[in-house]
């Protein structure tokens, strides 16, 4: 359920100090920032981040942490399961680890914040670089920026990452244990990034002391699902040919069917949603009649909202993702990757 997560505290300069004499490390700053990689040298605390903030004497220690791998001492492609007993565990080895880089640091005697936390859940299939490629073609939500990235739909905005990939894929560029890209192969991913936290917890209503209150699996399923929708449309995935057999099926008239045929193909021949919406907007040939005529960016704004609309509603609620499996794939139908993510 968590990947990773990130604590933070606002200190003094004298903190700086005692993390150089205890790390043995020689902090530089470029800018206002200092990046602290495998500070530790085993495996658990991924990197402690120093910010130098600006018109102040403060300064904002983060340190990103993998709880798996804190808890087993050992390198680790697993999740973390919020049970009560790996809480516990947790909270003892990260207690542990800080109080060995100085007893001052301890969660016990430091104001720590939980400033970061990665939700993700993962599964094996044999079609996980197809689904990546599927994935990477949908949409991109509203204040979202998506990153052309390989083997990876990416999409970030201030507050959050998206990042649902090959883990394969993702180890197979890093210097990580051998046993652990083997364990990767087929591995599919999706996660969350949360790099403001406030929201979530005003949301679930926990006290911002409560340094694991959003380490819980119901929570964890609700956000992951919320923007695994928002990211990845709904629907299963089907070839031009079988997605029309179903389009044909249902019960509406036959215009509507042919307009529903028309997007379909209209998305596929853009190569992706984005840059279908990217059509409309510059009025190309290509584009359906009922979302033509976008002359300025009022009437696009416009024109935009009713293809979305219209996606959602003959195709997505049809259970029809509206990116078509290529024919080259040889298959024939694919199931959206939320019903191997989630809970029924």
């Amino acid at each position: 359920m968590i990947d990773t997560f990130e604590i933070a505290l606002l200190t003094g300069y004298s903190a700086i100090n005692l993390l150089e004499t205890e790390l043995e490390e020689d902090i530089r700053f470029k800018g206002n920032f200092c990046k602290i990689i495998d500070p530790l040298g085993k495996p658990g605390v991924r990197a402690i981040n120093i910010t130098r903030l600006k018109n102040s004497k403060k300064y904002r220690i983060a340190i990103e942490i993998n709880p798996t791998e804190l808890i087993g001492e050992v390198a680790s492609i697993e999740l973390f399961d919020c049970s009560q007993e790996n809480l516990e565990s947790l909270e003892k080895a990260l207690n542990a680890t800080l109080e060995y880089i100085h007893p001052e640091l301890a969660l016990t005697n430091e104001k720590w914040k939980l400033s970061r936390i990665d939700f993700a859940l993962q599964f094996y299939t044999s079609h996980v670089e197809l689904y990546t490629i599927l994935e990477s073609k949908g949409p991109i939500p509203y204040r979202f920026k998506g990153l052309q990235m390989s083997g990876s739909t990416y999409n970030k905005c201030k507050s959050s990452r998206i990042n649902a990939y090959s883990k394969q894929d993702q180890m197979s560029k890093t210097n990580c244990p051998v046993n652990l890209k083997e364990k990767a192969k087929d591995l599919y991913r999706f996660e969350y990034q949360c790099l403001n936290t406030d929201y979530l917890l005003k949301k679930y209503n926990i006290e911002k002391s409560n340094l694991f209150g959003l380490f819980r699996e119901d929570i964890a399923q609700a956000v992951l699902k919320r923007q695994h929708g928002r990211h990845i449309k709904t629907g299963d995935y089907y070839t031009y040919n079988e997605a029309v057999k179903l389009v044909m099926k249902m019960k509406k008239q036959e215009r509507s069917k042919q307009t529903v045929i028309e997007v379909l193909k209209f998305i596929e021949v853009s190569g992706s949603f984005p840059n279908a919406l990217q059509a409309i907007e510059t009025g190309a040939e290509s584009v359906p009649d009922p979302f033509r005529d976008a002359n300025s960016q009022c009437s696009y704004n416009t024109l935009k909202e009713k293809f979305n609309e219209f996606v959602r509603e003959h195709l997505c609620k049809a259970g029809i993702n509206p990116i078509l499996l290529p024919v080259e794939s040889n298959i024939l139908f694919l199931p959206n990757t939320s019903t191997k993510l989630f809970i029924a």
